[in-house]
């Protein structure tokens, strides 16, 4: 009864009994440390379930006692990879057995679900203040693995700023579907909502706009709607979605949709003016001026911060939706365009984003992520293409390169479910997304050779807040659904049943508190 569906799920004959007593026991020797993090999370969910004593100490395998749960990597099957775990339960003891620490992370969010699962079947006859007591799990024996290895999820804080309080709920929740990538949308035209020491007035400036239409109510002072994270914050959540195998990759936007950045620093325009952060959605005018050299010390010190608060091997760049024709206006980006011999604006915006991404490259000694809308302009080699466009995955993986394939038809989470919704105040050019369809994403485009399959990464499902100002809003746009993504990136597509699934969900989706 998990979501996702593992890889291979035998039933067996018997069931573990869970005793008043029972002992976690660490045979884990690749990372003592996280496999004690891992038991004491375990230990609290084994302690709800069951209503047991439980203690934790470290051994070898054969020094379980009868009715223990053993966390190793000793006899791994070969072929799990790094995030792959075996989960046995026999009459005698629970066995998590994985090679390396995400692994060992999944299989204890495997053994999770089957708690709740087994709980929710139990009568009151075992109860603790009138609380159903699990004393049983059936036995089984599951091998599993995921098939692809980016599995994401996109949060829009720009448009709407989440406290860190809902952040961490959300990292809880989707580390509980073996997601394993968070993509943050810090910056957009509408707020910055990352403390950057160097410049400070991106937010004491950017961080906050004039309370306006669809804000959800005003919070801040003297009628101003925002807020951004401050360092501290942003490591602590970090760390805490590091413990649970999830890579924070942050997306600070550019050349476009960068208003609340020029209205704190507005020399770094093309215009000259003082805008205005907005609280307007669509392509708007923001956009970084490409023919001043300090448009580019700017991004890069700003980059070599981002870079010291997020340690992950990723920094997403945007580059998506510039609006048309600001360049064409400017004097400055018009001489870099002659001086480069670029044809138009496109080829300006290859050489901008080339420009930054070298430094991400090389003096950060990052990756970097663009979004799909500079595939036509010819690939950047080593940066991952982020494609939301269809084709736009295609065309990265046959010039070489590697993809997220995030079609937005098929994940973008923002969309309305159902006709009726669509029809309740929803701009003209979104679409619906059913829970079905969801659940029937293939992150392999259609038609793409073979050869070439190995270049899509993943896949990441995406919630743009523009529609979504509060908590019940993102919850209401998230589930089901987001359900339906975590299994269409972990499990084969051939082992998928839709009816099943809906099962599933039935019994999981209040056993993970969500909305």
């Amino acid at each position: 009864m998990m979501i996702p569906k593992p890889l291979n799920h035998q039933t067996q004959d018997g069931v573990f009994t869970f005793a008043s007593k029972v002992t976690v026991l660490l045979a884990y020797r690749a990372d003592p440390g996280y496999a004690h993090f891992v038991a004491e999370e375990l230990s609290q969910h084994i302690r709800v379930a069951t209503g047991s004593f439980v203690t934790v100490k470290v051994g070898e395998p054969g020094e379980a006692d009868g009715g223990a749960v053993v966390l190793t990597d000793h006899d791994v099957h070969d072929d799990l990879g790094d995030e792959g775990y075996g989960l046995t339960i026999t009459p005698d003891q629970i066995t998590l057995r994985a090679a390396h620490n995400a692994g060992l992370f999944y299989a204890g969010q495997s053994l999770t679900q089957l708690l709740n699962h087994q709980q929710g079947t139990q009568t009151p006859a075992a109860s603790d203040n009138g609380r159903a007591l699990l004393r049983e799990l059936p036995c089984a024996d599951i091998q599993d693995k995921p098939r692809f290895a980016w599995r994401g999820f996109m949060l829009d804080s720009a448009r709407h700023f989440q406290p860190v309080e809902l952040i961490i709920k959300l990292i809880d929740q989707i580390s509980a579907l073996k997601l394993n990538r968070f993509h943050w949308h810090l910056t957009d035209d509408q707020g910055w909502r990352l403390e950057v020491l160097g410049y400070p007035k991106l937010t004491s400036v950017g961080a906050w706009r004039s309370n306006g239409g669809g804000d959800g109510g005003n919070r801040g002072n003297r009628g101003r709607y925002g807020g951004y994270y401050t360092q501290e914050q942003i490591r602590e959540v970090v760390a805490y979605a590091k413990q649970r195998q999830i890579t924070i990759i942050p997306e600070i936007e550019m050349p476009g949709h960068n208003l609340a950045a020029l209205a704190a620093y507005p020399e770094l325009g093309c215009n000259g003016g003082p805008p205005e952060v907005t609280h307007q959605w669509g392509v708007l005018d923001g956009v970084f001026c490409a023919g001043q050299d300090q448009t580019f010390t700017f991004l890069q010190n700003v980059l070599n911060e981002v870079a010291e608060l997020f340690p992950g091997p990723y920094l997403h760049l945007g580059g998506d939706e510039r609006k048309q024709g600001l360049w064409d206006k400017c004097n400055a980006c018009q001489g870099v365009r002659d001086k480069h011999g670029l044809a138009d604006e496109s080829a300006l915006q290859k050489w901008f984003m080339d420009r930054v991404a070298g430094h991400v490259h090389t003096s950060i000694n990052r990756r970097s992520i663009a979004w799909g809308d500079n595939i036509d302009a010819g690939g950047i080699p080593s940066q991952v293409v982020h494609g939301w466009l269809p084709e736009q995955s295609t065309k990265a993986a046959r010039q070489g390169l590697d993809t997220i394939n995030s079609t937005h038809e098929w994940v973008y989470l923002d969309y309305p479910e159902t006709e009726k919704e669509l029809a309740e105040n929803k701009p003209d050019w979104m679409m619906t997304l059913p829970l079905a369809k969801v659940y029937q994403l293939d992150p392999i485009p259609q038609g793409l050779e073979p050869e070439l399959h190995h270049h899509i990464l993943g896949s990441e499902a995406h919630l743009w807040t523009e529609h979504a100002p509060t908590e019940a809003d993102l919850n209401h746009q998230l589930w089901p659904r987001l359900l339906a993504f975590a299994e269409a990136v972990w499990s084969p597509i051939e082992h998928r049943d839709f009816d099943d699934f809906m099962n599933r969900v039935a019994v999981q989706q209040p056993c993970l508190c969500l909305g």
